[in-house]
């Protein structure tokens, strides 16, 4: 049975052990407390980090380092319209503000301003590795995998030392192009060559205009372009609403959204059960979406019941294996012909295939399901496909 795992937070002071982080007697100085917020980022625990960090914020607003850790801390919690506004007004280092900022653009979708304010950072620190890799998802959409692959080797070429990601990536690129030589050549350790192998899983299913995306929220928008049957817009996994949000925008019609608000129901790969939580608080929608909130098993039964059709769009963003193969067998009745779903984490994650893609996999096999791959985003893990 699946249960919450979200707890109550209470700032209390922490320290970073090797593994996780743990309290401890110290006073809660500035010190401490920016020292645990940093801890807390470190340990991806982000919804607790940004409670510290405010709380320094009201003790010592001008303790140094503060406002890029708090932006950093707003981004990752998934605050991203926050997190934006906070880091065009803040003072600070214009590098990491910076970052942060286009970081936040890409997340709303703002793809051309975002790669404008990447290209501003890197002009400032050439050297700054992942500022060239983000910035390559913006170039891909706006200026083509040529511009996006040079942003790759170039932060490849950074000194000291580098995201094992990059280079997962650029293999990856190169297998999308038909060089698998050079992408086993790049991919040279077994944890580089987890996104070719997830790619290579789905290319039996690629349709013939297989387009690639390097920004999320482009995918969602040309997948939505693509739902041309009418009927449920749905989303499982909201957490902060931006993707919600961007999607009804897009689709101009009705739009549900389902999540727990508590974070993940157990732990997935180095996330720990009760993180990505939201406290239990709703994120702010447009009129033409509706939260449901609860654990998908309990409220996606009683919604069906009382909507009927078939599914238009669906975006499963659940992460967890269990999760999606819930969502995926309940609509199994509505998944036509037609249908268009998008999957947040398909592949690219250790566990790929032990995720979204083995819920997939089940789901297809079972009730003999037969689907095309129309779009994919290598670098954030997701696929849009079309049920035949």
């Amino acid at each position: 049975m699946i249960t919450s795992a979200h707890k109550s937070f209470r700032i209390s002071p922490l320290a970073l052990s090797t593994s996780s982080v743990t309290e401890c007697a110290m006073p809660e100085t500035p010190k401490t407390l920016f020292a645990q917020g940093l801890a807390l980022l470190k340990a991806q625990r982000s919804f607790e980090a940004v409670a510290v960090f405010d709380s320094l914020r009201t003790a010592a607003p001008d303790y140094p380092g503060l406002n890029e850790a708090y932006v950093k801390a707003l981004r990752r919690d998934a605050r991203h319209e926050e997190g934006l506004a906070f880091s065009e007004s803040a003072t600070g280092d214009p590098v990491q503000l910076g970052f942060e900022r286009a970081m936040c653009l890409l997340a709303l979708g703002r793809a051309e301003t975002a790669l404008c304010v990447f290209d501003g950072v890197l002009a400032l620190n050439p050297n700054m590795a992942v500022a060239w890799y983000q910035s390559h998802g913006p170039a891909l959409d706006l200026n083509g995998q040529d511009d996006a692959m040079r942003r790759i080797e170039r932060a490849l070429a950074c000194q000291g030392p580098v995201n094992g990601n990059y280079r997962a990536l650029l293999a990856a690129y190169h297998f999308l192009r038909g060089d698998e030589g050079q992408a086993r050549k790049i991919a040279r350790k077994a944890r580089h060559r987890v996104l070719i192998d997830g790619i290579a899983a789905l290319k039996p299913h690629f349709a013939p205009n297989l387009r690639l995306f390097g920004v999320s929220a482009h995918l969602h928008s040309h997948a939505l372009d693509r739902a041309e049957l009418p009927g449920l817009v749905l989303e499982f996994g909201v957490r902060r609403g931006t993707s919600l949000r961007l999607i009804a925008h897009r689709a101009k019609q009705e739009i549900h959204g389902f999540d727990s608000f508590e974070g993940l129901p157990e732990s997935w790969g180095s996330i720990d059960a009760g993180q990505l939580t939201t406290g239990s608080a709703l994120p702010d929608v447009p009129s033409n979406a509706h939260l449901h909130p609860g654990w998908f098993e309990d409220t996606l039964p009683f919604f069906l019941k009382t909507h009927d059709g078939p599914v238009r769009f669906v975006n499963i963003d659940s992460d967890l294996y269990v999760s999606a193969r819930t969502v995926l067998f309940a609509l199994a009745p509505r998944l036509v012909p037609g249908s268009i779903l998008v999957f947040d984490e398909l592949i690219g994650n250790p566990t790929w295939h032990d995720d979204e893609f083995k819920a997939l996999s089940e789901f297809a096999q079972a009730i003999g399901a037969r689907y095309e791959v129309f779009a994919l985003a290598p670098a954030t893990k997701q696929a849009a496909l079309r049920i035949l």
